[in-house]
């Protein structure tokens, strides 16, 4: 892909995420204090708003539709009895994950990969509740300095693992929007473990920090 080409597809994913999101504030990718209806719903079920064409996961703004479906970031009804890997009928009781598998468990749900699966051990939270301290670190990585609670994103946790588990993924997602601003496969391709075949580039590092 030219450098000219690249320039305008991120020009044009900007002003679409800044421009369709309406009023709601754009930082670092990440939309806060939404006003929009549709976002407003969409936040916390990692859901799609029609209203500005842009999905969110954790609160992060993700452009692309193609890449927000990829990455289903939502739990499934299973049957764990069902399950055919001796590992995931292990974990699956315990709200682990299977790394044999890349599949989660939260709760009775399945979850197809381990961002989705280090989010759904959050609570989704992306007004930062009613203490001051947690309103100015929602929508980051970070830790509140009033009551302790950790945050990634919009997504708050009281363990620390969980959290840790949580932050590397979010910042992968992160890497991958960047690389989306050039090229949509090299985006969906790294975050999930392969080389770009359009721009040859690696994967994302797991972790990554």
């Amino acid at each position: 892909m030219s450098l000219r080409r690249c320039w305008w597809l991120s020009l044009s994913l900007f002003v679409a995420a800044w421009a369709g999101c309406q009023q709601g504030e754009m930082r670092l990718g990440s939309a806060r204090q939404l006003d929009c209806s549709g976002c407003l719903e969409a936040l916390p079920i990692n859901g799609w708003c029609s209203a500005c064409q842009h999905g969110l996961v954790a609160g992060l703004v993700i452009p692309s539709l193609e890449f927000h479906q990829i990455l289903d970031a939502h739990g499934h009804d299973v049957e764990v009895d069902t399950l055919q890997c001796g590992m995931c009928l292990i974990v699956a009781p315990e709200d682990e994950f299977c790394t044999r598998c890349r599949n989660g468990f939260v709760a009775g749900q399945l979850y197809f990969s381990e961002l989705t699966w280090s989010l759904a051990l959050g609570v989704h939270d992306g007004s930062g509740g009613d203490c001051p301290g947690c309103k100015l670190v929602a929508g980051e990585v970070g830790k509140c300095q009033s009551c302790g609670t950790l945050w990634v994103g919009s997504v708050r946790f009281d363990s620390k693992e969980a959290a840790s588990r949580a932050a590397q993924q979010y910042r992968r997602l992160v890497e991958a929007l960047t690389r989306l601003e050039c090229c949509e496969e090299c985006a969906i391709a790294g975050f999930f473990g392969a080389r770009c075949r359009t721009c040859h580039r690696d994967p994302i590092p797991d972790p990554f920090n």
